[in-house]
């Protein structure tokens, strides 16, 4: 135990002037005696352990000296470790500096040796017009640093000797310069190409990359022009009744867009190997202005032979006062504008194949050549500024507008003659009008979807959904709203087949007797109109995932802005189902309110003044009336009823057994309907089974 007094808890007799200090100074001497005695206690107590701790002590005090002894040798092994190792420090210092000293040296005598060698071959290779040597002197030059040279000679002839040879290996540049550039002129104007790929090789040599890429890409350029020239002049004089003549000028577009892909894939070896990665970039801006130019004669050639604008301008006027049911006498015939709404497609698809080409050859240039990937990034999308300002995005644009509207045209023609050909086969449930209209919207989209023009397959969704949910959802409900004439037509077998065939997603409704011609017609017509609405529901469910399929089959690499476009279209498609749907149910509340309720009610009169009260012979009845049921509905209708009344079957089962325990003898033969709730209310009204035995069942 430790000591805890103080000398301020020394007690000082003298201070003592009152009987309150003696009493609490005594109070404190008593304590402190008790803690003395408690720690005397406790000392002699511990007697043996403590003897125990000291000898233990004493016993590790030699081990402690030598423990003492081996860290001061080890202390002084460490000393002498470090300050060897400071000095071998210092010493690799200095020879790494000497080193490098040497090596510079080396360098620089090197470079002298060279400078001296170059200014001497560069001559010799000229007069030999050995030009790659000449220009490999000439690159080998421009890699030294001239003032560093003129510093490391040490004498002033040297120094005259070192500033010649600069002087003539500048003039050798120059002139080497000029040589090239006029060789390479030269065997462009005599289309040699292979001395117009050895005098591209020399420019990067020379430190002229970007002049050699510009006179090589003009050079391109111009081979680009010759060739589009020739094949224009080929679809000009094609005729009518050519294999490839409704697509010619998609053919020569496409042959433009392959000819500088081609161009791309086999130069850029070359321009990567002898120029670095990172320039192709601007052979590609400069082939695509070449490329724009070329583009806008095909399109306008293609305009002036196929008449696009004024059949255009004829489509915008009929589109604008489509109010009239006759045609317009101008208008185009919707046949006739099959074949060049495909070529339309067919250049814009082509045109967007070429662009994804391009961007993925930029891309990997930039991925290759810039490791920052802010920079790499700020790099691209500068170039999809540049290519989404071109002339060529900017003239599909318009293509694209100018197909929309003719396919809008001819979408709303098709839509008219399939009205006015509308017609029920003497055997089908459904008149032609659901097939052709959907047929006819697929294809426009189909069509749409192949020109790889996200705005253009919106558009014609769009379009199509207003066409289905006008033409087809609304003029259905229009003759639904005439009503079913049901008056003297109608007994209930006839009613209850009409409402399944309106029900069942097979919509087999049979032929119907009639009282007069005009009745006939009419409950013809609402019969059509409601099985064509059932049928138009089924018909967008396979429409919309036959086109979500051919979207993502055909349209690959969208960006996430455009893929969820396509999207918000497509379901705008799938939610015309819910306005099919309000129709159908409509004409469905028709037909039960004007054909089934009038001829069902007084049968369920009948049924209601029968007793069902649950006692002897109550069950029976039930079962009895269940199966009546079922029989007569299976006779009268095509689907089976069995299934759809089995929930009845089964409460009539319940009520018929002898024993409760008969439940679990059923359960393990019959897949049960009802719930367990629903099963003990059954139970329940057997006034014969005790309540607490319906609760103890497990089912």
């Amino acid at each position: 135990m430790a000591d805890t007094t103080t000398a301020d808890d020394v007690l000082d007799p003298r201070k003592l002037t009152s009987l309150t200090d003696i009493k609490l100074a005594y109070d404190k001497l008593c304590k402190e005696e008790a803690t003395v005695i408690e720690r005397l206690e406790w000392s002699v107590g511990n007697r043996h352990h403590l003897e125990a701790r000291l000898s233990h002590l004493a016993r590790l005090v030699p081990t402690l000296q030598l423990v003492q002894a081996d860290a001061r040798q080890l202390e002084n092994t460490i000393s002498f470790t470090h300050h060897l190792a400071n000095n071998v420090s210092a010493k690799v210092r200095q020879l790494d500096l000497a080193k490098s000293r040497v090596v510079e040296t080396q360098a620089r005598v090197g470079d002298l040796l060279d400078l001296e060698g170059c200014s001497g071959g560069v001559a010799t290779a000229l007069a030999q017009e050995d030009y790659e040597t000449a220009a490999a002197h000439i690159h080998r030059f421009l890699a030294m640093d001239e003032t560093l040279l003129l510093h490391t000679t040490v004498s002033a002839s040297k120094a005259e000797s070192v500033e010649t040879w600069f002087d003539r290996l500048r003039h050798a540049d120059k002139e080497l310069s000029s040589l090239i550039t006029h060789k390479f002129d030269e065997a462009v104007k005599r289309e040699d190409m292979a001395s117009v790929d050895r005098f591209f090789k020399l420019f990067p040599l020379l430190n002229k990359h970007e002049e050699g890429l510009k006179k090589f890409t003009t050079y391109l350029c111009a081979k680009i022009q010759e060739t589009t020239a020739q094949n224009l002049a080929a679809a000009q004089t094609l005729g009518s009744r050519e294999k490839r003549s409704h697509v010619i000028w998609a053919d020569t577009i496409t042959l433009l867009f392959e000819g500088i892909a081609r161009t791309i894939e086999v130069r850029q070896p070359i321009i990567e190997t002898y120029y670095g990665p990172g320039h192709l970039s601007l052979v590609i801006e400069m082939l695509q202005r070449e490329c724009d130019r070329q583009a806008g004669r095909i399109l306008a050639e293609m305009r002036k032979h196929r008449r696009l604008e004024a059949t255009v301008s004829s489509v915008r006027s009929s589109l604008r006062y489509s109010g009239g049911k006759e045609p317009r006498a101008d208008q185009p015939d919707p046949r006739d504008l099959d074949t060049l709404l495909g070529e339309l497609t067919l250049i814009n698809a082509r045109a967007e194949l070429y662009l994804r080409f391009i961007r993925r050859r930029v891309s990997a240039d930039f991925e290759a050549s810039i490791a920052d990937k802010t920079e790499r990034s700020k790099q691209e999308t500068a170039f999809e500024g540049k290519l989404s300002q071109s002339q060529m995005v900017c003239d599909m644009a318009v293509i694209v507008a100018d197909y929309t509207i003719l396919e809008q045209f001819y979408l709303n023609e098709s839509f008219k003659k399939a009205l006015a050909m509308d017609i029920v086969e003497e055997t089908a449930n459904t008149s032609s009008l659901v097939d052709d209209a959907f047929y006819i919207v697929k294809k426009s989209v189909r069509r749409a979807i192949a020109s790889n023009s996200v705005d253009g397959v919106c558009a014609m969704l769009n379009h199509a959904v207003t066409l289905i949910e006008t033409q087809l959802a609304e003029g259905f409900k229009q003759t639904l709203r005439k009503g079913f004439p049901a008056q003297g037509y109608l007994d209930f077998n006839q009613a209850y087949t009409v409402l399944q065939s309106s029900l069942q997603s097979t919509l087999q409704a049979g032929k119907i007797n009639t009282s007069t011609a005009d009745s006939d017609a009419l409950r013809q017509a609402f019969l059509t109109a409601l099985n064509n609405t059932e049928t138009s529901i089924r018909h967008i469910k396979s429409l919309h995932q036959t086109l979500e399929d051919n979207i993502n089959s055909a349209m690959v690499g969208l960006s996430s802005t455009a893929r969820a476009k396509l999207d918000s279209c497509l379901n705008d498609l799938k939610s015309t189902t819910g306005k099919f749907a309000i129709v159908g149910e409509f004409g469905i509340s028709q037909l039960r309110a004007t054909a089934v309720k009038p001829r069902v009610k007084p049968w369920v009169d009948i049924f209601n003044t029968t007793s069902h009260d649950i006692k002897e012979l109550g069950g029976l009845q039930f079962d009895r009336e269940v199966r009546a049921i079922v029989g007569y509905l299976s006779q009268v209708s095509e689907w089976s009823v069995r299934e759809q009344l089995t929930r009845l079957t089964q409460m009539a089962t319940l009520l018929n057994l002898e024993h409760l325990e008969e439940v679990s003898e059923y359960s393990t033969t019959t897949t049960w309907r009802l719930t367990p709730s629903e099963m003990r209310k059954v139970l329940q009204l057997r006034v014969d089974f005790k309540a607490e035995e319906i609760k103890r069942l497990k089912l």
